[in-house]
This record gives C-alpha cells, sequence and structure tokens, in this order.
C-alpha cells in the first residue's frame, strides 16, 4: 500500500501495509528497523493490543542509515497518528454489512488457520453484523483458530488476522 496521505482514520491494517519512500540518493533516511518495529506498536495500539500515548509518538527518535525511509513520509504518518490518537478516533471499515464480510476472499495456504472453523465464525460475525447477535470486540480479539498440518490448505494466516484485525475495529467503531 503506497503512503497515504488522507487524514481519514487509519486502521491497524492500513499501517502495517505502509511502504515509505527512500530518500534521494545520497541522502540519509531513518533506520528501517526502528521505524518497522514502532509502526507495529502503533498497529497494536489502533487494534486494542497495546497502548500508545500520543506524547510517545510525538518524542520517538529514530537513527539515520543509508538507504533508509525518507523522514519526510515517516514524520507525516507519525503527526498523522498523534492527531488521531489525541482525539481517539476510530477509523469506520469496509465491513458494513455481513455480506461484506462474507464477500472477502481468503487466499489459501498449507499451514493456514483451518478453513471450516474460520467459515463458521465469519459466518456468526456476519450475522452480528446484520444485528442478530451480541458479539463484541474482545470476542473477534481472543478468539483462536487451530492450524493445519500436512497436504490439508488453510486460509493465510496473516490474512485471517488482518480481516479479525478488521472486524475488531468495525465492532468497536459500533460501540460494541
Amino acid at each position: 500500500m503506497p503512503f497515504p496521505f488522507s487524514e481519514h482514520p487509519l486502521t491497524a491494517v492500513q499501517v502495517r501495509q505502509i511502504r515509505f519512500p527512500r530518500p534521494a540518493r545520497g541522502l540519509s533516511g531513518y533506520d528501517q528497523d526502528q521505524v518497522d518495529a514502532f509502526l507495529r506498536r502503533i498497529s497494536d495500539a489502533l487494534a486494542h493490543r497495546g497502548h500508545l500515548h500520543p506524547d510517545e509518538v510525538r518524542s520517538v527518535v529514530f537513527r539515520t542509515a543509508s538507504g533508509g525511509y525518507d523522514q519526510r513520509a515517516v514524520d507525516d504518518l507519525l503527526g498523522r497518528v498523534e492527531r488521531q490518537l489525541r482525539v481517539g478516533l476510530l477509523a469506520p471499515t469496509s465491513l458494513r454489512s455481513g455480506a461484506d464480510l462474507l464477500a472477502v476472499k481468503l487466499p489459501r495456504s498449507t499451514g493456514g488457520y483451518d478453513r471450516g472453523e474460520v467459515d463458521a465464525f465469519l459466518t456468526r460475525a456476519a450475522s452480528n453484523l446484520d444485528g442478530r447477535g451480541t458479539m463484541r470486540a474482545n470476542e473477534v480479539r481472543n478468539t483462536r483458530f487451530s492450524t493445519t498440518t500436512g497436504l490439508k490448505r488453510g486460509y493465510r494466516v496473516r490474512a485471517v488476522d488482518d480481516l479479525l484485525d478488521e472486524l475488531e475495529q468495525e465492532l468497536r467503531f459500533r460501540g460494541r
């Protein structure tokens, strides 16, 4: 995902997908490992899996390194995250209905999450999005699935985790 410049609230998934440009030839950028580690903290905070105070975002300092991330792009994102954390904005998601949730095509892989378990959970979650149930964001956060073994193909773990983050955020946006 390219660097987002709009001022819509960011989701945890969007933060994990950000790819920063590199600085112009001969210029240093921010150390990629340090920035990536901080982006994981931001993503966790936006998914309510950790706490990050806006002042921590404002005061973070990264080493510079040859070939690192463009400093202005990183600083722009950090400013946006700080503003979002200060006002406590939760971003709405693309999951406006159960049909939206069930329309998501999850990629398959060996060693992925068990498809039957995931499909059953998503069917129940879709009913909740349509007002037929009482699923809460914490239930989504604490959901665990078995992984497949051998030749059995499941759903790719990262894709399911990203979808669950979005579902959790949608439920929080709805006050659940």
